[in-house]
């Protein structure tokens, strides 16, 4: 009987999360996110972010019974370095998902701020179908005390710099062995049918007013 009823626990939390299908949710989340992160006293330096080519926000709950798993969800933006501000594209929604075998009790909730240096980054978070992530063969740095160990310069290097909010606590993180996929849905709710992640990075759907306040964030402009 106890065997079973871990069993059915277990399936119960590698059961998909619940994850918001408007992408004004998810807008949402990442602006709170991108608020307190750049209202702390370590900020993402405005440097990683004017040079950045794209940046992802993800909430991802984890948790298991014996046998561990994750699920999450968020938006990704491609940066375009040319042209006035806004200088984002329109957000692109995506699922995270993975899981893991051993001792693991209960859940946390954790948020990212993933900054995006190369073409190959964003392609992970911006390919069609499931794509496998693995931040750390990639190159992760970003907690604060990174930040202030080392130059911008250098971490402008990492393909990718991860920052995480657990309990109000920012520090650096890595994010490997999921999978990210594109919610072709969600995008299509909210832009119309018939667009798909393509569009929306070529600039064919306009920024949204509703990322009015995470546009401004993500240029520099705090109030």
């Amino acid at each position: 009987m106890k065997t079973i009823l871990i069993l059915c626990l277990s399936l119960f939390l590698l059961a998909p999360l619940a994850c918001a299908d408007d992408i004004n949710e998810r807008i949402a989340d990442a602006t709170t996110m991108l608020e307190n992160k750049q209202g702390s006293l370590s900020p993402i330096p405005q440097e990683l972010l004017d040079n950045a080519r794209g940046i992802a926000f993800a909430i991802i709950t984890k948790g298991g019974i014996g046998i561990g798993g994750m699920g999450g969800e968020g938006i990704v933006l491609l940066h375009y370095k040319s042209g006035a501000p806004p200088s984002w594209s329109a957000p692109s929604a995506f699922n995270i998902s993975g899981g893991s075998i051993g001792a693991q009790l209960g859940f946390s909730q954790i948020k990212y701020i993933i900054i995006l240096n190369t073409d190959a980054a964003v392609r992970q978070f911006a390919g069609q179908g499931k794509m496998k992530w693995d931040a750390t063969a990639m190159g992760t740095a970003g907690s604060d005390t990174a930040v202030e160990s080392e130059s911008t310069h250098e971490l402008s290097q990492q393909a990718v710099i991860i920052y995480r909010d657990s309990g109000g606590i920012f520090g650096g993180a890595t994010l490997g062995g999921s999978t990210v996929e594109t919610k072709d849905s969600v995008n299509q709710d909210a832009y119309g049918s018939g667009i798909y992640v393509r569009d929306i990075f070529n600039g064919t759907v306009p920024p949204p007013h509703r990322a009015d306040r995470l546009y401004r964030l993500l240029n520099g402009q705090r109030q």
